[in-house]
């Protein structure tokens, strides 16, 4: 029998990873208004709202919703991020996005570390369904798959299991 420290830890992990990954679905979206809970965050001369996790940039009709630049800054961590160690180095996973800690309350978006995306998945790898959608096991780690503008597949890390 499972006990409850396991069942909540893999509760925890599924909502996180549900809640990142269903922002990422949301890419190239256009609103006609953000939340009203966002932070202007200006980086190369545009004024990126952030809310919620999302990041809206300014569109003639309003705004769309995109993934966020590399080097941007922000104060707080989206609700639901997922602790991810690569490479013996901490990052904050949220909905495709990779974070960095610089000081206590300044995390900066970096590129994806390149221990954590795969171009192909090993032999022995499950492909699990959550709530519709494909995940990639490989051991403890769940990876999902992303297609770039050129075409090229990769899977990237976005959680890990802890035992």
């Amino acid at each position: 029998m499972k006990t409850i420290q396991e069942f909540l830890t893999k509760f925890t992990f599924t909502i996180a990873l549900l809640i990142g990954l269903s922002l990422n679905l949301q890419a190239q979206r256009i609103v006609r208004a953000v939340p009203r809970n966002n932070t202007v965050v200006v980086y190369s001369g545009i004024s990126y709202r952030y809310a919620n996790g999302c990041y809206y940039k300014p569109h003639r009709s309003g705004f769309v919703v995109v993934t966020p630049p590399v080097g941007l800054r922000v104060r707080v961590l989206p609700v639901g991020y997922t602790n991810v160690v690569i490479g013996g180095r901490a990052y904050f996973y949220f909905g495709g996005v990779y974070y960095i800690q610089l000081q206590p309350n300044n995390y900066e978006i970096v590129e994806i570390p390149k221990e954590a995306f795969l171009t192909g998945l090993p032999e022995g790898a499950e492909t699990i369904t959550i709530s519709g959608k494909k995940y990639y096991k490989i051991g403890n780690t769940y990876y999902e798959k992303l297609i770039s503008e050129n075409g090229t597949e990769r899977y990237v890390m976005v959680g890990e299991k802890i035992q």
